[in-house]
């Protein structure tokens, strides 16, 4: 079997890195190759960077082409809010829709956890300006009764690459002391207590540092960061695709780019999986450059 995870960029890897951990638990029953395809078209040019929708479906799109073309995944894993909340448009309708999953859904659902044990928390969601412009957080949790007035949304422009670049966290601290201000202020009133949804992969990385910006203005603060929850959710759909228990299977972890991932990241990632994840961190040092992996599909029509 082949799991494909995917993000743009290199911050869900967290998500490789936590479905390493949890296959060390529950291992699968046969051979299981788990690849992780970047699928940013380059490091400076991520799809926040592109200056219109078009340009980031057209992306994404040629992406998923080339991704189930080349690499034929069971099961592609969008471990990324930005392209979790795009792929919803119905431009993908033409896409294999029922071999891939999106971290959105395992977000919201960590959500509603979390307000079945604090019922009066305020959801404050944390998020790429992508993932914001989408709304699709508010309208999910919205349709399962959640009042629009006790949640909000905070864009966090800068802060993915923030993270990805600086494991000291200085440059996160410096714009969460913007951000966690401005998404407290959208609250009506301000709640006690807060959940804080990182609807991001590379915030997890930093998790401490937005609690500590909470601390000081709020009562009690959650963490809801669903990266750990989507790696049990990929391992849930691997043992029932096999269709097997748990077993000692062999796993092993490749990682594909179009481009030579840069030092700083890579350094920066070294310290966040630490000895957590061996076989990613080996995965991210030996990566596959493919500089023709996938191109925007405007671009694939005119060649």
């Amino acid at each position: 079997m082949r799991i494909a995870i995917t993000d743009s960029g290199v911050g869900g890897l967290s998500v490789c890195a936590a479905l390493e951990a949890g296959l060390r638990a529950r291992p699968a029953p046969g051979p299981l190759e788990v690849l992780y395809l970047n699928a940013a078209l380059r490091d400076d040019y991520a799809y926040n960077s592109m200056p219109t929708r078009a340009e980031q479906l057209e992306t994404f799109d040629g992406f998923l082409t080339a991704a189930f073309r080349d690499y034929a995944p069971d099961l592609l894993f969008i471990a990324c809010n930005t392209l979790s909340v795009m792929f919803e448009d119905r431009c993908f309708d033409h896409q294999p829709r029922a071999a891939v999953a999106g971290i959105v859904d395992t977000g919201v659902t960590e959500i509603l956890a979390g307000l079945d044990d604090w019922p009066e928390a305020g959801v404050a969601v944390f998020a790429t300006p992508i993932t914001v412009a989408g709304d699709t957080y508010r309208q999910r949790l919205e349709a399962k009764g959640v009042a629009s007035m006790r949640m909000v949304q905070q864009a966090c422009p800068g802060l993915p690459d923030a993270i990805s670049n600086d494991v000291s966290g200085v440059e996160a601290a410096r714009l969460l002391s913007e951000f966690v201000p401005q998404a407290l202020a959208k609250f009506d009133a301000p709640p006690s207590r807060v959940l804080a949804a990182l609807a991001c992969t590379h915030f997890g990385y930093q998790a401490e540092r937005f609690r500590a910006a909470l601390g000081p203005i709020v009562k009690a603060v959650r963490m809801i960061d669903p990266n750990a929850a989507a790696a049990e959710r990929i391992i849930d759909q691997v043992l029932s695709g096999a269709g097997e228990p748990a077993g000692d299977g062999d796993t092993t972890f490749r990682v594909v780019s179009r481009y030579a991932i840069p030092d700083r990241p890579m350094t920066s990632l070294a310290q966040y999986l630490g000895d957590t994840a061996p076989a990613t961190l080996a995965a991210l040092n030996a990566h596959e450059v493919r500089q023709d992996f996938f191109a925007r599909r405007s671009q694939e029509a005119s060649a």
